[in-house]
């Protein structure tokens, strides 16, 4: 149990002392162009719990930034550069949609099952897709699944133009789905779905699958080194095959909470990037699944901490752009001779 803990102590100190850095450099940035860096900052950090509202929004940021980071870490685990969470996020929340407007009369919860389960289906085939040209074929998978990620936005955005969109409402987005697929929002938190409920729980879920499960060390074997997986008898190939499956469901469960508890509709432009922020929020927590939760939460913060900041103050919102990139470089950093965590 000690050395759990000073693993995890070492494990969170980087990211956390990378955030401080960042923070710090940003707090500086913030005097010489604001007339009011305190309130600025101020915003950033706290507006999200000024009221239940803010707070609402802040939970419903996380969820997906959640849920596309554990996914993350799953492909990375096993050894796969996912960066196609963003088609698999768009096509989990077409699938939902598309399937809730199917099946119109379907009573809850059984509508919001069998669109969640699409959703998810959807994210999962997106996933796999990749997953089998590297193993088969060895394609590269940072091409394949940035190049899925233009098919599933164009095919989207095709279905929310055409034959699902609503012709009564501005912009393209699909038919509002029926209520008998809405998922419930969290007691007491108007506005906050219970989706990030959900996500919070599969946190601890990919930790124990991961951590303390022999699919989980074959699995992290097969990421390792490939060869000598193969040497122990773990199949790396089907273990690849089957990360980017979860990694891909996790993307399209993310936008199937989003369409059945936010939006209630498809909207073609409703992520403001969570693909690559998900990306970003896995790294920064070092592709630990505990991590994650804590990183996105820190990262749905401050997404939505700046636009606070910006109504109150003469800050942009484009600072936390800017404070982001700086921590990705912050953590993909490595002092010549030191080795990468494990």
């Amino acid at each position: 149990m000690g050395a759990e803990i000073r693993t995890l102590s070492r494990a969170i100190a980087g990211p956390v002392g990378a955030v401080a850095i960042v923070l710090a450099g940003g707090f500086a940035f913030v005097l010489i162009i604001s007339s009011d860096p305190v309130l600025a900052y101020r915003d950033l950090l706290f507006a999200n719990f000024y009221s239940r509202s803010n707070f609402a929004l802040f939970v419903n940021r996380m969820t997906p930034l959640l849920l596309i980071g554990l996914g993350v870490v799953f492909s990375f685990r096993a050894g796969v550069f996912n960066v196609g969470g963003e088609g698999q996020l768009y096509l989990g929340a077409m699938a939902a949609a598309a399937t809730a407007l199917a099946f119109p009369s379907a009573p809850f919860p059984l509508a919001a099952i069998i669109a969640i389960i699409a959703g998810i289906a959807a994210g999962a085939l997106w996933g796999w897709i990749p997953g089998v040209l590297k193993v088969r074929l060895d394609v590269n998978e940072v091409v394949s699944t940035l190049m899925l990620n233009f098919i599933a936005l164009l095919t989207t955005e095709y279905l929310a133009t055409k034959p699902l969109r609503d012709q009564t409402a501005y912009g393209a987005v699909s038919f509002v789905i029926p209520q008998g697929a809405w998922i419930p929002e969290i007691p007491g938190l108007p506005g906050a779905t219970s989706g990030a409920v959900i996500a919070i729980v599969v946190a601890p879920l990919a930790w124990l699958a991961l951590f303390r499960t022999e699919w989980g060390a074959n699995l992290r074997a097969a990421g390792s080194n490939m060869r000598f997986a193969a040497t122990v008898g773990v199949d790396a190939g089907r273990q690849i095959v089957v990360a980017m499956l979860i990694s891909g469901g996790l993307s399209g469960l993310a936008g199937a909470f989003y369409v059945l508890g936010i939006g209630h509709r498809f909207e073609q432009n409703f992520s403001p990037g969570f693909g690559l922020v998900g990306l970003t929020v896995a790294l920064l927590a070092r592709l630990h699944p505990i991590g994650v939760l804590a990183t996105a939460a820190f990262y749905a913060l401050i997404l939505n901490g700046a636009a606070y900041m910006q109504i109150d103050t003469d800050v942009p919102r484009s600072l936390v752009g800017l404070l982001t990139g700086f921590l990705v470089l912050l953590m993909t950093a490595r002092l010549r001779g030191n080795p990468a965590p494990a």
